[in-house]
């Protein structure tokens, strides 16, 4: 039996002036090192699962930004999805680009180059294969060399070689703890035993917003209800057997516009094994107003009992952005009566939430929980959160919507 084991040996608070503070097992404080890194008494690297996830984020996150900024790139390879790969609930069109397929690879490849245990147990929204514009079927694979991917890219791009070889470079680019804007790292040492872990990817969460590429203002909630700000990438990490959600991390690739860098990202991570969780997100925030974020296409209804019983409500774009908010204090819950999301959109979040005492359930049903399983053939639907998602921080205000909204019993379908 191939496993690894290890204890945590430390744990995670955020202090003053948003930098994270180590706290050891005998309680003593940790100072971060002059760079706002945190350290006991070595250097933070992340050379653990997490550590690896974060990385391979950052490395998907550099693949998105290179596509999003190639116009040619964008549009030639923009498909709509069919048959087993389509969502089709979700959208009256469902697309996938180049970047979602090589993305996912790229993500696959890390993790698995680092953590062979888990080859086989990582699964993506996506599958591998896209037709080029000669209507040839080619599969995407990240070799072992620039080179073998510069091959298959080439093949993708039809026989564009210059694009193809800026992919295979980014696709190749590695990157350090000290490339990540996060505002701490996780620990070295984990207590995660692979052989029970599987892991979703959303390559790239919020297609549509990705492909259009508008840029939206922050609203008048403290967040971003439409555009590139809503894309994420959306690593989760889950217990095979018990479906629970153990570690997420989640990457926005387009956090900020900078005039002369261009586009630069934020990352997040936490964990939790059910006696012991840290993260790298803000402390608790409580909401004074209590508002409510759900989908553009969510139901009068829904909505109206909602305002009834003194709750603001407001819509945005992207499942894992919606409950990237939530984790970070922004919005007090996610939710959603609809059947329009799935495994990949909630997992990372899910395990965010988790980590800081809250909670996700299905709206539609008593059954508690979202839980999550590995990936079965008969293409996305077997992995619908089918009952809806309602998400909060705090449990009280997840069972109070669910008392407004269950009653409803809306099975209709739309987008996240």
């Amino acid at each position: 039996m191939l496993s690894r084991r290890c204890a945590y040996r430390s744990q995670v608070s955020r202090g003053a002036h948003g930098v994270c503070t180590m706290f050891s097992s005998d309680g003593m404080t940790c100072p971060p090192d002059a760079d706002g890194t945190a350290a006991c008494g070595h250097r933070r690297r992340c050379s653990g699962l997490i550590g690896c996830a974060l990385l391979a984020s950052e490395a998907a996150a550099h693949v998105a930004r290179l596509c999003r900024s190639n116009p040619r790139l964008l549009s030639m390879l923009v498909q709509e999805k069919c048959g087993d790969d389509a969502n089709s609930s979700r959208f009256a069109h469902d697309f996938k680009t180049l970047a979602d397929v090589l993305v996912q690879r790229v993500v696959s490849k890390r993790i698995g180059r680092q953590f062979p245990e888990l080859e086989g147990n990582v699964y993506g929204e996506e599958n591998d294969t896209i037709q080029n514009n000669k209507g040839q079927d080619v599969t995407i694979q990240v070799g072992e060399t620039v080179e073998e991917t510069l091959q298959c890219l080439t093949k993708a791009l039809g026989d564009d070689l210059d694009s193809a070889k800026s992919l295979a470079e980014a696709a190749h680019k590695e990157f350090e703890s000290k490339d990540l804007n996060v505002d701490c790292y996780p620990p070295e040492e984990e207590n995660l035993d692979l052989e029970k872990i599987g892991i979703w990817i959303d390559p790239i969460d919020s297609t549509n917003e990705y492909i259009n590429g508008n840029v939206d203002t922050i609203n008048e909630y403290g967040f971003h209800s439409s555009g590139l700000h809503c894309v994420t990438v959306n690593i989760g990490l889950f217990d095979k057997y018990s479906g629970k959600p153990i570690a997420g991390v989640i990457n926005q690739p387009f956090f900020e516009f900078d005039a002369v860098n261009g586009w630069n990202g934020r990352c997040y991570w936490a964990y939790c094994d059910g006696q012991k969780s840290l993260n790298s997100l803000p402390e608790f925030i409580s909401c004074n107003q209590e508002l409510v974020v759900t989908s553009n296409s969510e139901t009068d209804a829904a909505k109206a009992a909602l305002r009834r019983s003194g709750y603001t409500v407001a819509t945005a774009s992207g499942a894992g952005y919606k409950m990237l908010c939530v984790a970070l204090g922004i919005v007090k819950c996610y939710a959603l009566t609809k059947d329009s999301t799935y495994a990949w959109d909630t997992c990372a979040a899910h395990a965010m939430l988790a980590s800081q005492g809250g909670k996700a359930c299905q709206c539609n049903t008593a059954d508690g929980p979202l839980t999550y399983r590995p990936k079965t053939a008969g293409g996305g639907r077997a992995h619908c959160n089918a009952a809806g998602v309602i998400a909060s921080r705090d449990p009280q205000t997840v069972d109070r919507v669910h008392a407004l909204l269950s009653p409803l019993h809306l099975h209709c379908s739309s987008s996240s």
